[in-house]
Protein backbone atom coordinates (compact mmCIF):
# COMPACT_ATOMS: atom_id res chain seq x y z
CA UNK A 1 0.00 0.00 0.00
CA UNK A 2 2.88 2.40 0.74
CA UNK A 3 4.29 1.99 -2.85
CA UNK A 4 1.91 2.61 -4.24
CA UNK A 5 0.12 5.51 -2.68
CA UNK A 6 3.93 6.39 -3.34
CA UNK A 7 3.67 5.61 -7.03
CA UNK A 8 0.57 8.26 -7.05
CA UNK A 9 2.74 11.12 -6.21
CA UNK A 10 5.44 10.88 -8.13
CA UNK A 11 3.82 9.52 -11.92
CA UNK A 12 1.91 12.69 -13.46
CA UNK A 13 -1.32 12.06 -14.39
CA UNK A 14 -2.55 11.51 -18.17
CA UNK A 15 -5.23 14.01 -19.13
CA UNK A 16 -7.22 14.17 -22.13
CA UNK A 17 -8.81 17.39 -22.65
CA UNK A 18 -12.20 17.07 -25.06
CA UNK A 19 -12.89 20.17 -26.85
CA UNK A 20 -10.68 22.88 -28.63
CA UNK A 21 -12.49 26.10 -28.25
CA UNK A 22 -11.93 28.98 -26.06
CA UNK A 23 -12.13 26.98 -22.72
CA UNK A 24 -10.68 24.42 -23.87
CA UNK A 25 -7.02 26.07 -25.44
CA UNK A 26 -7.16 27.42 -22.05
CA UNK A 27 -7.92 24.01 -19.99
CA UNK A 28 -5.03 22.44 -22.59
CA UNK A 29 -2.28 25.05 -21.59
CA UNK A 30 -3.20 24.89 -17.31
CA UNK A 31 -2.47 21.16 -18.07
CA UNK A 32 0.70 21.81 -19.48
CA UNK A 33 1.64 24.13 -16.80
CA UNK A 34 0.48 21.60 -14.34
CA UNK A 35 3.22 19.72 -12.92
CA UNK A 36 1.36 16.62 -11.64
CA UNK A 37 -0.57 16.20 -14.92
CA UNK A 38 0.98 14.95 -18.90
CA UNK A 39 -1.59 16.18 -21.54
CA UNK A 40 -1.73 13.00 -23.75
CA UNK A 41 -3.47 14.66 -26.28
CA UNK A 42 -6.74 16.87 -27.39
CA UNK A 43 -10.03 15.61 -28.92
CA UNK A 44 -11.43 17.99 -31.29
CA UNK A 45 -13.40 17.92 -34.57
CA UNK A 46 -11.77 20.89 -35.68
CA UNK A 47 -8.24 22.63 -35.09
CA UNK A 48 -7.56 25.96 -36.15
CA UNK A 49 -4.01 25.60 -35.18
CA UNK A 50 -1.44 22.97 -34.85
CA UNK A 51 -0.36 21.62 -31.36
CA UNK A 52 2.72 19.92 -29.72
CA UNK A 53 0.48 16.88 -28.18
CA UNK A 54 -1.49 14.35 -30.13
CA UNK A 55 -4.64 15.50 -32.45
CA UNK A 56 -7.59 13.38 -32.51
CA UNK A 57 -11.07 13.65 -34.12
CA UNK A 58 -12.39 11.01 -31.23
CA UNK A 59 -11.99 9.38 -28.72
CA UNK A 60 -11.44 6.15 -30.73
CA UNK A 61 -8.37 7.23 -31.72
CA UNK A 62 -6.88 7.02 -28.43
CA UNK A 63 -4.44 4.20 -28.07
CA UNK A 64 -2.54 5.99 -24.53
CA UNK A 65 -3.35 5.16 -21.10
CA UNK A 66 -5.83 7.79 -20.00
CA UNK A 67 -6.16 9.00 -15.96
CA UNK A 68 -8.89 11.43 -16.41
CA UNK A 69 -11.00 13.01 -19.06
CA UNK A 70 -11.56 17.14 -18.48
CA UNK A 71 -14.47 18.00 -21.04
CA UNK A 72 -15.06 21.37 -22.84
CA UNK A 73 -17.00 20.51 -25.74
CA UNK A 74 -21.12 19.66 -26.69
CA UNK A 75 -23.80 17.68 -25.31
CA UNK A 76 -23.89 15.33 -28.34
CA UNK A 77 -20.58 13.99 -27.48
CA UNK A 78 -21.27 12.97 -23.92
CA UNK A 79 -22.32 9.13 -24.85
CA UNK A 80 -18.75 8.92 -25.99
CA UNK A 81 -16.90 10.40 -23.23
CA UNK A 82 -18.85 8.22 -20.77
CA UNK A 83 -18.41 4.90 -22.93
CA UNK A 84 -14.65 5.63 -23.48
CA UNK A 85 -14.30 6.49 -19.26
CA UNK A 86 -16.16 2.90 -18.75
CA UNK A 87 -13.94 0.97 -21.04
CA UNK A 88 -10.63 2.54 -19.71
CA UNK A 89 -12.14 3.57 -16.13
CA UNK A 90 -11.02 6.90 -15.79
CA UNK A 91 -11.84 9.78 -14.15
CA UNK A 92 -14.35 12.17 -16.10
CA UNK A 93 -14.55 16.05 -15.20
CA UNK A 94 -17.44 17.42 -17.08
CA UNK A 95 -18.23 20.87 -17.25
CA UNK A 96 -20.09 20.96 -20.77
CA UNK A 97 -23.39 22.59 -20.24
CA UNK A 98 -26.79 21.96 -22.03
CA UNK A 99 -27.39 18.49 -21.15
CA UNK A 100 -30.89 17.22 -21.19
CA UNK A 101 -32.57 14.98 -18.31
CA UNK A 102 -32.14 11.95 -20.53
CA UNK A 103 -27.97 12.48 -20.35
CA UNK A 104 -28.12 13.71 -17.22
CA UNK A 105 -29.24 10.11 -16.08
CA UNK A 106 -26.64 8.66 -18.11
CA UNK A 107 -24.11 10.72 -16.19
CA UNK A 108 -25.63 9.45 -13.02
CA UNK A 109 -25.97 5.67 -14.26
CA UNK A 110 -22.15 5.82 -15.69
CA UNK A 111 -21.45 7.23 -12.18
CA UNK A 112 -21.83 4.04 -10.63
CA UNK A 113 -18.82 2.70 -12.60
CA UNK A 114 -16.21 5.33 -12.37
CA UNK A 115 -15.99 8.73 -10.96
CA UNK A 116 -17.55 11.64 -11.93
CA UNK A 117 -17.47 15.74 -11.88
CA UNK A 118 -20.15 17.66 -13.37
CA UNK A 119 -21.17 20.70 -13.15
CA UNK A 120 -21.81 23.88 -15.26
CA UNK A 121 -19.31 25.86 -12.76
CA UNK A 122 -16.02 24.56 -11.80
CA UNK A 123 -15.18 27.67 -9.61
CA UNK A 124 -13.86 26.41 -6.24
CA UNK A 125 -14.82 29.75 -4.68
CA UNK A 126 -18.34 28.93 -5.86
CA UNK A 127 -17.84 25.74 -4.22
CA UNK A 128 -16.77 27.81 -1.02
CA UNK A 129 -19.82 29.75 -1.37
CA UNK A 130 -22.07 26.62 -1.65
CA UNK A 131 -20.66 25.61 1.59
CA UNK A 132 -21.01 29.11 3.48
CA UNK A 133 -24.80 29.34 2.36
CA UNK A 134 -25.47 26.06 3.61
CA UNK A 135 -23.79 27.25 7.08
CA UNK A 136 -26.10 29.50 7.94
CA UNK A 137 -29.17 29.48 5.61
CA UNK A 138 -31.26 27.76 7.43
CA UNK A 139 -30.23 30.08 11.00
CA UNK A 140 -30.70 33.14 8.97
CA UNK A 141 -34.25 31.96 8.06
CA UNK A 142 -35.46 30.51 11.00
CA UNK A 143 -34.77 34.47 12.81
CA UNK A 144 -37.59 35.58 9.86
CA UNK A 145 -34.66 37.06 7.11
CA UNK A 146 -35.63 36.87 3.96
CA UNK A 147 -33.47 34.87 1.22
CA UNK A 148 -32.86 36.26 -2.29
CA UNK A 149 -30.53 35.33 -5.16
CA UNK A 150 -29.10 37.72 -7.24
CA UNK A 151 -26.76 36.29 -10.50
CA UNK A 152 -25.71 38.82 -13.30
CA UNK A 153 -23.58 37.81 -16.46
CA UNK A 154 -22.75 39.09 -20.09
CA UNK A 155 -25.33 40.12 -22.20
CA UNK A 156 -24.72 37.34 -24.12
CA UNK A 157 -25.44 34.52 -22.08
CA UNK A 158 -28.70 33.20 -23.14
CA UNK A 159 -30.08 31.26 -20.41
CA UNK A 160 -31.62 32.74 -17.43
CA UNK A 161 -31.52 32.10 -14.46
CA UNK A 162 -27.62 30.77 -14.20
CA UNK A 163 -27.06 27.08 -13.51
CA UNK A 164 -25.21 28.15 -10.17
CA UNK A 165 -28.29 29.99 -9.25
CA UNK A 166 -30.03 26.90 -8.69
CA UNK A 167 -27.48 25.46 -7.66
CA UNK A 168 -27.53 28.11 -4.60
CA UNK A 169 -31.40 27.93 -4.02
CA UNK A 170 -30.89 23.55 -4.19
CA UNK A 171 -28.54 24.12 -1.09
CA UNK A 172 -31.32 26.25 1.13
CA UNK A 173 -33.53 24.03 0.07
CA UNK A 174 -31.93 20.80 1.15
CA UNK A 175 -31.90 21.88 4.95
CA UNK A 176 -35.54 24.44 4.43
CA UNK A 177 -37.79 22.01 2.55
CA UNK A 178 -40.88 24.42 3.33
CA UNK A 179 -38.82 27.17 0.60
CA UNK A 180 -39.72 27.82 -2.96
CA UNK A 181 -38.52 29.65 -5.78
CA UNK A 182 -39.93 32.67 -7.06
CA UNK A 183 -37.99 33.94 -10.46
CA UNK A 184 -40.71 36.54 -11.67
CA UNK A 185 -43.50 38.93 -9.33
CA UNK A 186 -44.19 40.99 -12.04
CA UNK A 187 -47.66 39.66 -12.41
CA UNK A 188 -48.04 39.05 -8.37
CA UNK A 189 -50.09 41.45 -6.48
CA UNK A 190 -49.25 40.51 -2.78
CA UNK A 191 -46.95 40.94 0.02
CA UNK A 192 -43.65 37.87 -0.37
CA UNK A 193 -44.56 35.09 1.58
CA UNK A 194 -41.88 33.57 3.90
CA UNK A 195 -40.58 30.76 2.73
CA UNK A 196 -39.77 32.49 -0.87
CA UNK A 197 -36.50 32.41 -2.36
CA UNK A 198 -36.45 34.94 -5.39
CA UNK A 199 -33.89 34.52 -8.09
CA UNK A 200 -32.96 37.29 -10.17
CA UNK A 201 -30.87 37.66 -13.21
CA UNK A 202 -29.29 41.04 -14.80
CA UNK A 203 -27.47 40.78 -18.24
CA UNK A 204 -25.43 43.37 -18.90
CA UNK A 205 -22.12 44.21 -20.56
CA UNK A 206 -19.18 41.81 -20.40
CA UNK A 207 -19.63 41.03 -16.61
CA UNK A 208 -18.25 37.47 -16.64
CA UNK A 209 -20.30 36.04 -13.51
CA UNK A 210 -21.59 37.39 -10.21
CA UNK A 211 -23.88 35.46 -7.16
CA UNK A 212 -24.64 37.08 -4.47
CA UNK A 213 -27.25 35.47 -2.09
CA UNK A 214 -28.64 37.89 0.21
CA UNK A 215 -30.29 37.37 3.98
CA UNK A 216 -32.33 40.40 4.75
CA UNK A 217 -33.57 40.99 8.42
CA UNK A 218 -34.87 43.50 10.08
CA UNK A 219 -32.64 46.72 9.36
CA UNK A 220 -29.98 45.06 8.18
CA UNK A 221 -28.40 42.91 5.26
CA UNK A 222 -26.31 40.32 5.01
CA UNK A 223 -24.65 39.35 1.89
CA UNK A 224 -22.31 36.20 0.48
CA UNK A 225 -20.92 37.21 -2.89
CA UNK A 226 -18.84 35.27 -5.50
CA UNK A 227 -17.49 37.44 -8.50
CA UNK A 228 -15.76 35.84 -11.61
CA UNK A 229 -13.58 38.32 -12.96
CA UNK A 230 -12.28 36.11 -16.50
CA UNK A 231 -12.83 32.72 -17.02
CA UNK A 232 -9.66 31.74 -15.87
CA UNK A 233 -11.23 30.88 -12.40
CA UNK A 234 -13.51 28.25 -14.29
CA UNK A 235 -9.90 26.99 -15.52
CA UNK A 236 -8.30 26.73 -12.44
CA UNK A 237 -11.36 25.29 -10.57
CA UNK A 238 -11.45 22.19 -13.39
CA UNK A 239 -8.33 21.73 -12.79
CA UNK A 240 -8.62 21.22 -9.09
CA UNK A 241 -11.52 18.98 -9.54
CA UNK A 242 -9.38 16.30 -11.69
CA UNK A 243 -6.90 16.34 -8.82
CA UNK A 244 -9.14 15.78 -6.00
CA UNK A 245 -11.59 13.05 -8.45
CA UNK A 246 -8.80 11.13 -9.80
CA UNK A 247 -8.36 9.36 -6.67
CA UNK A 248 -11.75 8.61 -5.58
CA UNK A 249 -13.93 5.86 -5.77
CA UNK A 250 -17.44 5.76 -8.42
CA UNK A 251 -19.83 8.37 -7.57
CA UNK A 252 -21.31 11.43 -8.91
CA UNK A 253 -19.50 14.75 -7.60
CA UNK A 254 -20.66 17.94 -7.85
CA UNK A 255 -19.50 21.42 -6.04
CA UNK A 256 -21.34 20.60 -3.40
CA UNK A 257 -19.70 17.57 -2.64
CA UNK A 258 -16.19 17.01 -4.20
CA UNK A 259 -14.30 19.07 -2.15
Amino acid sequence: MLWQNLKKRVINMNVIVYGYGLMGKKVAQAVRDNEKMDLVGIVSPVFDEKIDENMYSSLEEVNEKVDAIIDFSHPNNLEDILKFGIKNHCALVIATTGFNDQQKLHIEEASSQIPIFQSYNTSFGVSMLTKIVKSVAKEFYEQGYDIEIIEKHHNQKIDAPSGTAKLLYDVIHEDIDETKEVYDRSQVHHKREKNEVGIQSVRAGTIFGEHTVLFAGHDEIIEVKHTALSKDVFVQGAISACNAIVDKENGLFTLKNLY
